[in-house]
């Protein structure tokens, strides 16, 4: 088996991935995302780099996936903030919802502020 790289039994089930090429065989439960485990023997997989990956971990391998709303990436431009990737519309002020991408912010309990409601909300007076 390719996974767990224990031999296959004669007669036992075995799954072949055409993409991986037919010198490689898993067991029905070792064919899964390198990433999260997902089963994908009733799948659609990827194989990409000698690993098999669930359709979700193979886009996040291709494009970056925005903290926001959690949906890929697609454009050139976007914002790389607090460690994350965001949609320029999607990195915005916790307290107004003003676009933040490419202006000043303040971060109040791990949560971008810009710095006009941090005067007005959360600044010592």
């Amino acid at each position: 088996c390719y996974h767990c790289k224990l031999n296959m039994k004669e007669g036992d089930p075995a799954v072949y991935a055409e993409r991986a090429g037919y010198d490689k065989l898993w067991h029905p439960g070792c064919f899964v995302c390198c990433t999260c485990g997902e089963l994908l023997v009733d799948m659609i997989y990827f194989w990409k780099n000698g690993n098999l990956y669930c359709g979700r971990h193979y886009c996040d391998s291709e494009r970056p996936r925005c903290a926001g709303c959690d949906e890929l990436i697609f454009s050139n431009e976007y914002t790389l903030a607090e460690g994350q990737n965001w949609h320029l519309k999607h990195f915005c002020c916790f307290d107004c919802d003003c676009v933040l991408a490419g202006i000043t912010y303040l971060t109040v309990n791990d949560k971008p502020v810009c710095k006009s409601c941090y005067m007005k909300n959360h600044a010592v007076v």
